[in-house]
């Protein structure tokens, strides 16, 4: 899938942002694609555990969703100042309207997406889903995740300039077309 050029400003894009629900593999190709352009890589919800000193389910268990929230829209509010980055977000940082234009005004934002069952598969084979990923809503996975899925799609496909199914393409194939549109919409050339 090709990216619409007509979906930026004059000004050329000076990081990408990678969004989607869990474990639709924001960080996997996040961390591919900016070692292949020589960009930073920093995955949002490895750099909340980090500055909490904590898992994001403990800190939830303690504070709450909306505390981990706030602390998820400062992280994107600084992001938005920094440039050369790859840049994979939490499921949820989509939500966050005011913080997400700021970010995604410069930047290229690609979402990364799969169906329900997909993710639930994967969630199942996921290491980190108890202890990073705790639920949102107390419901049934598969449940949980169709609901959540209604409710951000539209957000996700609202906030994103191309989209890609990561259920139907190989992770060296989303880094690719990445790149090629990377290449196409900043002008620069292949590194």
């Amino acid at each position: 899938m090709n990216i619409d050029l007509k979906h930026f400003s004059t000004s050329r894009p000076v990081r990408i942002v990678l969004t989607g629900f869990r474990a639709t593999g924001k960080t996997s190709v996040g961390k591919v694609l900016a070692s292949d352009i020589g960009y930073v890589f920093i995955d949002t919800d490895q750099e909340l555990v980090n500055r909490m000193g904590c898992s994001i389910a403990d800190y939830v268990g303690e504070h709450g969703w909306e505390a981990f929230r706030d602390l998820e829209r400062s992280l994107l509010s600084e992001l938005c100042f920094r440039t050369d980055l790859v840049i994979a977000t939490g499921g949820g940082a989509i939500t966050h309207g005011e913080q997400w234009r700021l970010l995604a005004k410069d930047s290229m934002v690609v979402w990364l997406k799969a169906d329900a069952r997909t993710i639930c598969a994967r969630m199942s084979v996921d290491v980190n889903t108890v202890g990073q990923r705790p639920s949102l809503t107390g419901a049934d996975i598969l449940e949980e995740v169709v609901t959540l899925l209604d409710q951000r799609n539209p957000l996700y496909r609202d906030g994103s300039h191309m989209a890609l199914d990561t259920g139907e393409m190989t992770l060296e194939a989303i880094v690719d077309c990445i790149k090629e549109n990377w290449y196409l919409v900043t002008g620069l050339v292949t590194r």
